[in-house]
């Protein structure tokens, strides 16, 4: 395990990752980090997902705030998730669907400006692009799945991956159940 979590993030080009086992698992693990980090609030989510997207923000005692779709990408309407955004958005929790990329300038730049992290869901876009970087770089963190109807498999499996040192703590202690 250890060495694959050193081989994908060498692949993606992040610091660290961690394995779980399933994407739905490092959905759960990841809003519980986000909740340590931020506490309550809303986190913006698409409309077109996988249902532990939704469950993991609910689980959490977030309150998810669904946006729809670009139907040119399947992923969130960059226009509805800025018209979404108040002051209880604590995230956007994005999904890339079908190895389609649902990132933009104007929309990473908007959450930079206003502090709103960004988590990427690629289990569906291993190796997807954006500005020649693969998906799954440009967030806090971002979730991988390794089912076996995805593009790569280990039948079951899941990845967190991020380049923060606390945010590799958390997860490993998270999926550990504390041991560390």
């Amino acid at each position: 395990v250890k060495q694959f979590e050193k081989e994908w993030s060498k692949w993606l080009g992040i610091k660290y990752s961690v394995f779980v086992n399933s994407g739905s698992s490092a959905n759960l693990i990841t809003m519980s980090i986000l909740k340590i980090l931020k506490g309550k609030g809303e986190v913006v989510v698409p409309s077109l997902t996988w249902v532990s997207d939704i469950s993991s923000v609910l689980q959490n005692d977030l309150k998810p705030v669904f946006v729809d779709i670009n139907p040119k990408n399947l992923c969130m309407s960059e226009q509805d998730v800025i018209s979404r955004i108040n002051k209880k958005t604590i995230a956007v929790f994005l999904s890339h669907i079908q190895g389609f990329n649902g990132l933009s300038s104007n929309i990473l730049k908007f959450l930079k400006k206003r502090k709103i992290m960004l988590i990427e869901d690629v289990c569906e876009s291993h190796g997807a692009t954006f500005k020649n970087m693969k998906l799954g770089t440009f967030g806090k963190i971002s979730n991988f799945s390794f089912y076996y109807a995805h593009h790569m498999s280990t039948i079951e499996g899941g990845m967190i991956c991020t380049n923060d040192k606390k945010v590799l703590h958390l997860a490993r202690m998270l999926r550990s159940h504390g041991m560390v």
